[in-house]
This record gives structure tokens, C-alpha cells and sequence, in this order.
């Protein structure tokens, strides 16, 4: 479709790809176009997910994938704390024109990644191994190579939100691009000498890809062209107060995916916990939608909330289209997932588990739709959400691990309680993830009644300036 111009008087129509974006908005226009690049990524993806680690990595050690990930992302998690309000104000600076204290926060990025390297390194060899001997895996160089994963994936946010506050969405499409490729290689060359330590080399040399061409995108704004501003002068302490009340939300995301994925490879037999991994690969597919227009809707709110704008509407279009997507997926997986695990002579061994996989692709819906909530209030600088989440969160991550190991308590415990949680059969697949939909469909409900809430002000507002 070109591209052009027809003349009304004195006015000009554009129609083609500009009448398109126009109508589309810029919100639904550029996830139209990273969600078309991120997908075509996705098909190497899956290959990988569900055929090449299924081939290199035995049963035995399949369950131990996923967990492995989130510990490195923990051991990230002073980073992850960190990119935050990295991430928030270099959309700020952005906003305003101050290119200077965005290269200056983008140097600093820089160092502080280098040294929480170094330190992460030093802690996790004396941590990892506590954690291989849970997992049931050989160390080797595996714990460098779950490190190195984590710090470089909580920290490389930082130079993508570089990106997104620029509006330079182009280079974010090429990384879409490119990243599946590159993963796709690295793990053909690196898988067969060693499975897991291929499969962590094939999340790490398209992380740091990524990063190279972000660096690439940015390079006039990190040239000696743009002179660097000091920010910690005047920003320091409105930094900070943003730091501190991200940091319960980046710990609580964290503490959840760990606990979650530990429990289910420790707690659960090795085809329970490699089952998962199979039927995670297929289900993850549902947080597709969310994941690709939170990324654009982020830099948007938090302009229009800078300068004063009522951006709710994004809110409900983002909302609405994460869990309407996850759970059409649900229901298709609902009625044709045994056929689907039954393709491959790899998948077959888990058919038995395709009802969970309908219900695991709800799970990441409903997680994706929180997922817009959080981060429109966060670009909004509200934090009215943490607790009631927070709260869910370790009440769910108590319960996963007292009831699977209640055991633990026999001596503190009566003995009429450790049969009746002996009676509940936690430690199986089916128990688990009911309690982690459970603790997501509980935050849900409350954001949609602190949006109600908040409305139902909002109009009272409306029809009567004196109240407000």
C-alpha cells in the first residue's frame, strides 16, 4: 500500500499507511508493528522452547530450566531495582528535551552494571551451589553462565526504555529482529557440548546483541556531540522515593516467579516439573498481547501524564486486549491441546498435561493484564497498588511452600494440622498452579475496584467542582 495525497479544496487527505496510523493511534499503531516483528521471533522461539531444548536437555534436568532462569533473574534483582527509575526518568528527561541528563543516566548505567557484576559473581559462588544440589543439576561453569544471564537480563531494560522515552521504536523492531536468530544459533553451536550451559549462552549472546545495537540507536545522543548534564543535584531525592516503592514491586514480582518455579522443580518429580516446561512454552503465548503493548504504552502515559493529560483510555484498550488475547488462546488450548502435544514423539509423554496448559495460558493472561495496571500507575508515580499485591504475594508463596513442606513443621504444628495439610496432596502439579491463579485472579479484582473506585471520584468531580 504507497503512500499519498487527494486534494478537497484546500485541504489534504492522506490516505495509505499514514490514514492507517492515524486511525490505528500511535498506541495500537507501533504494537501493530513490534507485535508483527516480535511473533515472526517467537517461531524460532518456540522451535527452540519446544523442539531444540526438549532434544539436547533430558527429562531429568528439563524441569530444572525455567527455575534456573529466575534465580539468575534474583540475583539480578539489585538491578532490576535500579533500572526502574532509570527507566522512569530517562522517559522524563526525555519528555523535557534534557538529552544531557539522559546520556549522563545512561553513563551511570553503565558503571554500576560493571560493578554489581563483579560483586554477583563473587556472592554466587558461594550461593550457587546450595541451589544445583535443589535443582539436581551439575554445577560446572553453569553458575557464571546463570549469572552473567541474570545481571546482563535485569539490567538491559535500562538501554531498551532509552529507546521507548526516545520514541525510537525502529531499533527496538530490528532487536525483535534479530535477537531470535542469534539465540537460535548460539544454542545449535553450544547445546550439543553441553545442554543447559548451551541453553544460557543462547540467552546471553542476543541480550548482549540487543544492548550493541540500542547503543547503536543512541549513538548521537551518546556522542560527544550531546553534552552530559548533572541529575543527582536536583533529582536525587524524587529518584529515591520512586526507587523505593518500585523495589517492593520488583521484589515481590521476583520472590513470586522464583518461589513459584523453585517449588514446582523441587517439590515435584522430574516429568511433573519437565511437563510444565513443555506446556510453559505453549501457555506464555497468551502474555504475547500484553507484553508488546505495555512496551508501547509506558513511554505514552507517562507523557500525557507529564503534561497533565488523563491517559486512562489507554489502560482499558491495553487491558482488554492482553486478557482478551490470553484467554481466546485458553480456550483453543482447552479443546485442541492434547492434539497439539501429541504432534511430536518429544511432546507426547505430556499429553495428560494439556488441561493445565488451558489453564496455565489463563495464568499468564491474567498476570499480563495486572502487568499493564502496574506499569500505567507506575508511569503515573502511583503506588496505591503494592500492598494488596504484595500481600497476595507472600501469602501465595508462604502457602506453596509451607504446604508442600509441611513436614518441616512437625515439631511446632499440632498433629491433627499436619494431617489435614498432609490431606491436601500439595505437592503436585494441579494444586500449584490452582493457588497461582488464585493469587493472580486476587490482585486483578482489586485494580478493577480501585479503577471503579477511582471513576466513580472522578465523576462526582465532574458534576461538582467543590467537592474535589
Amino acid at each position: 500500500m504507497c503512500e499519498g495525497y487527494v486534494l478537497r479544496g484546500n485541504e489534504h487527505v492522506t490516505f495509505g499507511v499514514q490514514a492507517v496510523k492515524k486511525w490505528l493511534g500511535p498506541l495500537w499503531w507501533y504494537t501493530l508493528i513490534l507485535f508483527c516483528v516480535q511473533r515472526a521471533g517467537d517461531v524460532i522461539n518456540a522451535f527452540v522452547g519446544l523442539y531444540l531444548v526438549p532434544k539436547y536437555v533430558p527429562q531429568s534436568e528439563l524441569g530444572a530450566v525455567l527455575p534456573l532462569a529466575q534465580i539468575g533473574g534474583a540475583l539480578g534483582l539489585p538491578l532490576a531495582i535500579l533500572s526502574a527509575p532509570f527507566a522512569k526518568y530517562l522517559n522524563t528527561y526525555a519528555t523535557h528535551g534534557e538529552v544531557g541528563k539522559v546520556k549522563s543516566l545512561l553513563r551511570d548505567a553503565f558503571v554500576i552494571q560493571g560493578v554489581a557484576f563483579v560483586v554477583l559473581m563473587v556472592y554466587a559462588r558461594f550461593f550457587m551451589p546450595m541451589v544445583f544440589e535443589r535443582m539436581r543439576v551439575q554445577e560446572g561453569s553453569l553458575g557464571m553462565l546463570v549469572v552473567t544471564c541474570g545481571v546482563l537480563g535485569s539490567f538491559a531494560p535500562v538501554f531498551n526504555s532509552a529507546l521507548q522515552a526516545l520514541k525510537k521504536f525502529r531499533p527496538m523492531a530490528i532487536c525483535g529482529l534479530i535477537s531470535a536468530p542469534v539465540r537460535l544459533v548460539s544454542m545449535i553451536i553450544c547445546m550439543p557440548i553441553r545442554a543447559l550451559s548451551g541453553y544460557f549462552m543462547g540467552q546471553i549472546i542476543p541480550t548482549a546483541c540487543n544492548i550493541a545495537i540500542t547503543l547503536f540507536g543512541l549513538r548521537q545522543l551518546l556522542g560527544p556531540g550531546v553534552k552530559a548534564e548533572p541529575y543527582l543535584r536536583t533529582d536525587w531525592k524524587p529518584m529515591l522515593r520512586y526507587a523505593l516503592s518500585v523495589s517492593v514491586i520488583v521484589i515481590v514480582g521476583t520472590l513470586q516467579s522464583t518461589v513459584e518455579g523453585f517449588v514446582i522443580r523441587h517439590r515435584l518429580p522430574d516429568v511433573e516439573s519437565a511437563g510444565y516446561y513443555i506446556i510453559s512454552r505453549f501457555a506464555e503465548l497468551g502474555s504475547y498481547a500484553g507484553i508488546t503493548i505495555s512496551t508501547v504504552m509506558f513511554p505514552l502515559v507517562a507523557e500525557r501524564h507529564e503534561r497533565g493529560d488523563n491517559p486512562v483510555r489507554l489502560l482499558w484498550e491495553t487491558m482488554a486486549g492482553s486478557l482478551g488475547f490470553g484467554l481466546l488462546l485458553a480456550a483453543a488450548f482447552y479443546f485442541v491441546g492434547a492434539r497439539i502435544l501429541g504432534l511430536l514423539p518429544a511432546w507426547r509423554e505430556y499429553v495428560l498435561f494439556a488441561p493445565q496448559m488451558a489453564l496455565l495460558t489463563v495464568l499468564y493472561a491474567l498476570r499480563s493484564a495486572c502487568s499493564c495496571f502496574s506499569n500505567y500507575e507506575m508511569a503515573c508515580r502511583r503506588f496505591g497498588f503494592i500492598w494488596y499485591v504484595g500481600l497476595t504475594v507472600i501469602v501465595e508463596c508462604v502457602l506453596l511452600y509451607g504446604l508442600t513442606g509441611y513436614s518441616f513443621f512437625a515439631p511446632w504444628l499440632s498433629k491433627e494440622t499436619i494431617e489435614w495439610m498432609a490431606s491436601l496432596r500439595a505437592a503436585r502439579l494441579e494444586f500449584l498452579m490452582g493457588m497461582m491463579v488464585w493469587a493472580s485472579v486476587i490482585p486483578l479484582a482489586f485494580m478493577m475496584l480501585q479503577l471503579a473506585v477511582r471513576h466513580m471520584r472522578y465523576r462526582r468531580c465532574v458534576g461538582n467542582a467543590d467537592s474535589c
